[in-house]
């Protein structure tokens, strides 16, 4: 388990297509009505968002970006981070390309995280310690256009990823409480969810269900044992509703889960911070990423109440 003191998340902003998919009309094209319904109901996804043709992450990045940092000095920036595993191109970066786009200066860090799923734990980890060590803001970006990679036949994947970006303003604060980080991961099995360099999304369903059910559930289980308090609050990745609901279950955190999923479905990593953009979330929080990999992370994190937080669409 690795510790950090002296940090505080400032800001939690997500963006989202403004384009809404009925999951029942998609997957009643290809399986018919009653897979469908079976499909929708399984899940709790609804609907999705879903990224008109021609738009990167990088334009939902941009977007989130620009309503994190409102009123923020960009001099002030010392790093930025950013998680995703569709970026348009190997290289640049992600994070370089936006860094310049919003005129941060040249003498900043900047680097991308490719972890898919478990993620934004990582991409903290990385702007916490960022943050205590450089004594300036960190910004961390968040997110995937899951869609273009996605195999449009594959009823059981289309049900489920949906598109969208955030943006994590962390900042140094010497009065922060301790935040705790620990990570689990097995790529003898990675092939339960994998992606090729160019697509498509594969996933074993069941194999994915029974790691999160038994390792996943065994780890923040003993993440939260050493730790040795209860979180006010359960915010994991958004992989399904049944699935998360069932964690949180095994772990006694049925009546403290927030999630983005019943609104946006499974976004990637970035359903967390997506979370903590759209719903009032203020104390220990236990945040946890798992899937593709396979892996898993885990934060516990102090969220102010005074966290700036909102949504925007484009």
């Amino acid at each position: 388990m690795i510790s950090v003191r002296g940090f505080k998340v400032e800001a939690a902003f997500g963006c989202v297509p403004r384009r809404v998919v009925s999951n029942m009309d998609v997957c009643s094209a290809l399986a018919g009505r009653e897979k469908a319904s079976a499909l929708v109901k399984t899940t709790g996804f609804a609907e999705r968002r879903v990224a008109k043709d021609g738009e990167t992450v990088e334009n939902y990045m941009m977007s989130a970006a620009r309503a994190a940092m409102d009123g923020l000095e960009k001099d002030g920036i010392g790093a930025v981070v950013a998680v995703t595993f569709s970026a348009p191109r190997r290289f640049p970066a992600v994070s370089v390309r936006i860094a310049a786009e919003l005129g941060l200066p040249r003498s900043i860090a900047a680097f991308d995280v490719s972890m898919a799923c478990s993620g934004y734990p990582y991409g903290l980890l990385a702007a916490a310690q960022l943050a205590v060590a450089m004594r300036r803001k960190v910004l961390l970006l968040d997110g995937d256009v899951q869609s273009a990679f996605v195999d449009t036949s594959d009823v059981n994947t289309v049900a489920v990823m949906g598109d969208a970006a955030t943006a994590t303003i962390v900042a140094p604060c010497e009065s922060a409480a301790e935040a705790c980080f620990d990570f689990l991961s097995d790529g003898f099995r990675g092939d339960a969810l994998m992606c090729g360099a160019h697509g498509p999304v594969k996933m074993d369903g069941f194999g994915v269900f029974r790691f999160v059910a038994a390792d996943v559930s065994a780890f923040l289980k003993d993440f939260l044992a050493a730790v040795g308090e209860a979180p006010g609050f359960f915010v994991p990745h958004a992989a399904n509703m049944y699935m998360v609901r069932q964690l949180a279950a095994s772990l006694g955190l049925e009546d403290r889960l927030v999630s983005s999923g019943i609104r946006y479905a499974n976004t990637g990593s970035c359903s967390i911070p997506l979370a903590l953009a759209s719903v009032p979330v203020a104390g220990r929080a236990l945040l946890a990423g798992f899937g593709a990999g396979l892996s898993a992370a885990a934060a516990l994190v102090d969220m102010p109440p005074d966290l700036r937080r909102g949504v925007v669409e484009i």
